[in-house]
């Protein structure tokens, strides 16, 4: 019951704080939002990018610092993979079975040895591009054989660094990569929610870097969550808990007249006043509920 009221008085805190005038999805709108959840003072800490191509960009807030990434960073991953192995995506990379086996890599030494079990009876098998669908939600899996599609690839590409020192040198110095997924110890990979807007706008117009068009499709494909009435949504979520406490929305919007690109990086300082569960409810409906608000920028 105490957990209860305690979701529904965080509910309440994110619906006061962002009451009154402005929560049109417009760049004042967003910026006035953005500032009422910050003066909540519960330990909530936003950097965000809003874009429209061609346009000044409608708001950031701390656009080029970079932040935790979570599962965001997969985005750079899979173009990596796309520009490494774009010729062999429909073959099946060799030793992944033995990957998966405890104690065979570091990559793995966070997995449990039961999740390891399960991620090789998943990922056995599967070609280049079907481990990148498992890597970006677009083959459904559980947590850890969804990260453990990930760290398969990372390893198969030349680890963390290697992947950063290419990502780097195609202009995207502003992502951090250095350490597989569930290797967290309080930190995480990191990017800029500038760095995801210009990955996302590249992809928005059709031309991605180091990507010739038939790549930059397949990149497409991995990034499209959903279609309705309004039109396509691209992109990639990340979310960590309990340290570091981080929600990522990033991607973007397509319409008609104009896409809408946007990074919301979110985090939740350790101390928060509020207990982790309900610091992490605030989280989420905080950077999704900004995440929606973008949606009607002009």
């Amino acid at each position: 019951m105490g957990d209860r009221v305690g979701r529904v008085l965080v509910v309440l805190l994110l619906g006061i704080a962002l009451a009154g005038p402005g929560r049109a999805g417009d760049a004042e709108g967003i910026g006035r939002a953005v500032d009422r959840l910050l003066a909540a003072d519960r330990g909530l800490d936003l950097a965000v990018a809003v874009s429209v191509p061609g346009r000044d960009a409608p708001y950031g807030r701390h656009p080029e610092e970079p932040r935790p990434a979570a599962s965001a960073i997969k985005s750079f991953i899979a173009l990596d993979l796309l520009r490494q192995r774009g010729g062999e995506l429909d073959t099946v990379p060799a030793g992944v079975e033995f990957l998966l086996i405890p104690g065979s890599h570091p990559a793995f030494d966070g997995f449990r040895p039961e999740g390891l079990a399960a991620a090789r009876a998943r990922l056995t098998g599967k070609t280049w591009l079907e481990l990148a669908e498992v890597m970006m939600g677009r083959i459904p899996a559980g947590n850890e054989t969804y990260n453990a599609a990930c760290n398969v690839l990372m390893v198969k590409l030349g680890g963390p660094e290697a992947i950063d020192r290419r990502l780097a040198d195609l202009g995207f110095a502003d992502v951090e990569l250095d350490r597989y997924m569930f290797q967290w110890d309080g930190d995480d990979n990191r990017v800029s929610p500038a760095a995801l807007v210009r990955l996302y706008g590249a992809a928005a117009a059709g031309r991605v870097p180091g990507l010739d068009a038939a790549a930059t499709g397949r990149f497409r494909a991995l990034l499209l969550e959903g279609e309705d009435a309004e039109g396509s949504r691209y992109g990639k979520t990340g979310t960590l808990y309990p340290r570091p406490m981080t929600r990522v929305r990033a991607g973007w919007y397509e319409r008609g007249d104009a896409d809408i690109v946007y990074a919301i990086m979110g985090t939740m300082a350790e101390g928060s006043v509020l207990p982790p569960p309900d610091a992490f409810v605030f989280l989420l409906a905080a950077v999704d509920t900004l995440a929606a608000m973008v949606r009607d920028v002009p």
